[in-house]
């Protein structure tokens, strides 16, 4: 048997979910709450999903505790499904794998809208397209890194990942659409009216 301080991280709050009245009681599984109905089959060394599941037992046990304050039974299998919906309403929990590899995405989208983008504007400038393309993607590579690909790393929900995506979509995608946009007009401006 294990002692506590050769737990690791992990290994800590799958005791700590184990050890909670709503899990012991079957009330997690019964309510069918993501994630804490198969607990069991969650690895240890996934610390970022268990703290995940750690803040989603928290929401859980508060919101049951509101409901039996209100008089609700939680044996009822009716009740527990009602609230069960509630909490999984809040998010969909994610691994950090999957955070990862939609930020890398999101990334790749990024450097290719910008690199393309001001691709264009080295035809306007009668500069090179593949140079500028290459300055395009460092500046797409640049704005991931330090406000895209973070933010998105560190999302606990698959709803907030997408919320993320979506707004740093609008925000810089939008931005380099804008900017190619712009070189399209300025190029066709200069073929039509300077015939080159």
């Amino acid at each position: 048997m294990k002692k506590i301080e050769d737990l690791n991280k992990g290994d800590l709050i799958k005791a700590d979910l184990y050890s909670r009245p709503n899990y012991m009681v079957g009330n997690y599984k019964n309510g069918q709450i993501v994630g804490l109905n198969n607990l069991e089959e969650v690895k240890s060394s996934d610390v970022f999903f268990l703290e995940t599941l750690k803040v989603r037992a928290d929401s859980a046990d508060k919101i049951f505790a509101e409901a039996e304050a209100q008089g609700k039974d939680l044996s009822d299998p009716n009740v527990l499904k009602k609230l069960g919906e509630e909490i999984n309403n809040l998010g969909t929990p994610v691994h950090q794998s999957q955070s990862i590899m939609t930020a890398v995405f999101v990334s790749l989208r990024l450097m290719a809208y910008y690199g393309i983008a001001i691709g264009i504007w080295g035809l306007v400038l009668k500069k090179g397209f593949f140079v500028f393309v290459f300055y395009g993607v460092v500046a797409g590579f640049l704005i991931s890194l330090l406000s895209v690909a973070p933010v998105v790393a560190f999302q606990r929900t698959r709803e907030r990942i997408r919320n993320m995506v979506f707004g740093a979509g609008l925000l810089w995608g939008n931005l380099g659409i804008v900017i190619g946009v712009g070189g399209l007009i300025a190029l066709i401006i200069r073929i039509i009216f300077l015939g080159k």
